[in-house]
């Protein structure tokens, strides 16, 4: 059965084979008769000169994915997990407070009260930064108040400047960052910068170039150790000479630091030659500069085009020199005789403070020299107050006259209006040299903040360097020392 079936089948692809032979016998003369494209086909030069237009010179609205792939960077940084949430700030202190009811304010309860963590006021903070206290308390502070930070202190300056850096701190948290790049790009963590720019094979070198000053810094150490030889010493002419002369250097230099180590305070023990400074003042920074007021000024109108007051007659050398460091900011120590022009140097900076729209204090060591200056001030200037112990008057102006008693009374209780002052002019401030009121001087020298101006008044006194170079050291400020012998009073 199967066998048939397999015959019949054979049968039937036999003739249908025989049937497509027949029919599809001349399908390869059709081949001929059929146009295919050609393989290449040649393109003319507008052609050519289009395409390449297109594909080179175009700019292209979408980036190729091989130059993405390599050109794409991206910057590692360390995820930092502690800005995914947000810690509630810390429990602020807490003050009691009573709670009173009636006319007569009879005293019912308690109530703890919350002091914001952010207020920072005349009673908890010596910053400059702080808020305002009360109107009557503006002018001469408060017993409560803290002073504000002296400056020229390490410490002190470094507490105040955390305080500031956390109230501006505090400030920036509250608003939004206006540039998105600081979103990205955390600067602040090592390696957060690129050296080799994208696309790039190589960039700065930051380290061959911190290797090349070092090996220059060394050699440069090395030339200047070498001790030149003398040439007789190098002949071999006189060896026991230099040995000589070297023992010679040596007992000097030792004399010298041991004068230096005396106390001058006793007259049997002060040296009468002067001392040379010892090794150890010479390595130390000068705060204290010397000015020559023997050399002219020449250039004195292009070097101070707008003064802020004009007199009818040409100043001195040395008045000039002061005007010009104060208007440059700088504090100055000007020691004259009595009538030489001392006055006109405090002149000056009350109206440069009147430009400037701040304030400047004017210390006397008296009351009756304080009312004396004030009647003259008012003469010349318009905005003249005077703080006493007894009288009170325009504490609002911008020259404020008073004792350098008062003066230390408002650092010590914090008054604000410390703030505005640029110029503190101390007359006489050789007074810093009394027995009994001298200790006042020195503590509002020191007490002063870091802003303040120091213009110091004194008649002609021996050791103006010395005492210049204590205030430059206390306040870190440059002192420039202007002194004139020239007494046109005799």
């Amino acid at each position: 059965m199967a066998i048939d079936e397999l015959s019949t089948s054979l049968e039937r692809l036999r003739l249908s084979a025989e049937n497509n032979e027949t029919r599809d016998a001349g399908w390869i003369d059709t081949v001929l008769d059929q146009e295919r494209p050609r393989k290449r086909v040649r393109r003319s030069r507008e052609e050519i000169r289009t395409s390449l237009e297109r594909d080179f010179l175009s700019p292209s609205t979408s980036f190729d994915s091989y130059w993405l792939n390599q050109l794409q960077q991206r910057w590692d940084i360390q995820p930092n997990f502690e800005e995914l949430f947000a810690l509630a700030p810390t429990q602020t202190r807490t003050i009691i407070r009573f709670t009173r009811e009636g006319l007569e304010g009879r005293v019912t309860g308690y109530r703890e009260v919350t002091v914001p963590a952010n207020s920072a006021t005349a009673k908890n903070s010596t910053s400059i930064l702080r808020k305002p206290a009360n109107r009557a308390d503006f002018v001469r502070g408060a017993a409560g108040f803290f002073p504000f930070a002296p400056g020229g202190l390490d410490g002190v300056e470094a507490t105040a400047a955390l305080e500031d850096e956390l109230l501006r701190e505090e400030k920036r948290t509250t608003e939004l960052k206006d540039n998105s790049l600081d979103r990205v790009i955390n600067f602040g963590v090592e390696g957060a910068l690129l050296e080799v720019p994208p696309g790039f094979t190589r960039g700065l070198n930051f380290q061959k170039k911190l290797r090349e000053e070092e090996e220059t810094a060394d050699e440069i150490e090395k030339v200047l150790e070498e001790e030149p030889e003398e040439a007789g010493i190098a002949n071999g002419d006189a060896p026991q000479e230099a040995d000589t002369a070297h023992s010679s250097d040596e007992e000097d230099t030792d004399e010298e630091e041991v004068d230096a180590l005396l106390p001058v305070e006793f007259p049997a023990l002060a040296p009468r030659n002067p001392l040379a400074l010892s090794s150890a003042k010479r390595t130390g920074r000068e705060w204290a500069h010397m000015v020559d007021v023997n050399r002219n000024i020449t250039n004195f109108r292009d070097l101070v085009p707008e003064m802020a007051r004009e007199w009818p007659f040409e100043l001195d050398t040395f008045q000039k020199e002061a005007v010009y460091h104060l208007e440059n900011g700088d504090s100055v120590f000007v020691a004259a005789h009595t009538s030489a022009g001392k006055t006109v140097v405090a002149e000056y900076a009350i109206a440069l403070a009147a430009k400037h729209m701040t304030k400047a204090i004017y210390t006397s060591p008296i009351k009756a020299l304080s009312n004396q200056k004030f009647r003259d001030f008012r003469s010349t200037f318009d905005d003249v107050g005077i703080l006493t112990g007894d009288v009170q008057i325009r504490p609002e102006a911008s020259c404020l006259i008073m004792t350098t008693e008062i003066l230390r009374s408002m650092l010590y209780r914090g008054a604000d209006l410390i703030r505005d002052v640029e110029f503190v002019i101390f007359d006489e401030v050789h007074y810093v040299n009394d027995l009994e009121r001298g200790v006042v001087w020195e503590e509002v020298i020191i007490m002063l903040p870091e802003h303040v101006t120091l213009i110091l008044l004194s008649a002609t006194v021996p050791n103006t360097y010395e005492f210049a170079s204590w205030v430059g050291r206390t306040k870190k400020k440059d002192i420039y020392v202007i002194s004139t012998p020239k007494r046109p009073v005799p």
